[in-house]
């Protein structure tokens, strides 16, 4: 009598914990009555890992929420707060370190970004933000911590300084934008502070006299330039011609990661 009276209560517990474990299920992943996500929401990959874990209240998200890659790392934490305008930003690379930390609002980026090495978790770059527009000084590191590079931003164009440092913290280059085009003196220098090259840049155009000297402070050559044109190309040699190449392809070029690839729709 006593082994049924225990089989008895062991069913009616059973049968009292189902509802419980039901009713549970349904706090997952609910829409109301007009469609719109509420509460605890989680999806997750074909292969079963998760893609992303996060509370959203009238189909808009609330709180902290994580993404992940396919391959179950983490892939970002948004934390959203102000109705969903304001989002603190920590996107990771897949290997776990640390990728860029920021600000969004209304999703468009604000206020400062840092960004991280893959390799080494220091610090890359520093960006200032407006709404989505640069503006303000953009730094580049040195993985020693000093500055490598600088360039004035003023609503989304490059427009003031553009300065480069060696590893020490001596300047390696000088130079102004105007309204995104290089223009005024253009100055890069040896190591050592004795001055490499000297010119000028019209509407971001070679213009004028160009000189470069070597380390000991004594001119190497001179260059006349029009608009752009070498009125004294019979003189370049390929020294210059990789110089110059060199900075056309890289003038204030930056490379940061795409948040884009840390951010995925919290689709259904």
């Amino acid at each position: 009598m006593k082994i049924i009276r225990i089989v008895i209560f062991n069913i009616l517990f059973m049968l009292n914990f189902l509802p419980l474990a039901a009713q549970g299920d349904s706090l997952i992943n609910r829409t109301d009555d007009r469609n719109r996500k509420q509460g605890y929401w989680e999806r997750a990959y074909p292969n079963g890992k998760f893609m992303y874990q996060g509370y959203f209240k009238d189909d808009v998200p609330v709180g902290e929420m994580k993404r992940y890659y396919e391959s179950g790392a983490l892939q970002s934490i948004l934390n959203y707060r102000e109705g969903g305008e304001y989002v603190g930003a920590r996107l990771f690379y897949e290997n776990g370190s640390l990728a860029a930390t920021g600000v969004y609002v209304n999703m468009l980026k604000d206020s400062i970004w840092n960004y991280y090495s893959y390799y080494d978790n220091t610090l890359t770059s520093k960006e200032s933000y407006d709404m989505g527009e640069r503006n303000g000084p953009m730094l580049y590191y040195f993985s020693n911590g000093v500055v490598s590079e600088r360039i004035e931003w003023h609503n989304g164009i490059k427009h003031g300084s553009w300065l480069q440092y060696f590893s020490d913290g001596t300047v390696k280059l000088n130079a102004v934008y105007t309204n995104n085009m290089l223009d005024g003196d253009f100055l890069v220098y040896h190591q050592n502070g004795q001055p490499y090259v000297k010119g000028n840049y019209l509407n971001d155009q070679r213009h004028g006299l160009w000189t470069f000297y070597n380390e000991a402070g004594s001119v190497d050559m001179e260059l006349n330039y029009l608009n752009g044109t070498c009125l004294d190309g019979e003189k370049i040699v390929d020294q210059q011609i990789e110089f110059f190449r060199m900075i056309d392809e890289n003038k204030g070029k930056f490379s940061e990661p795409d948040e884009n690839e840390f951010l995925m729709p919290a689709g259904r």
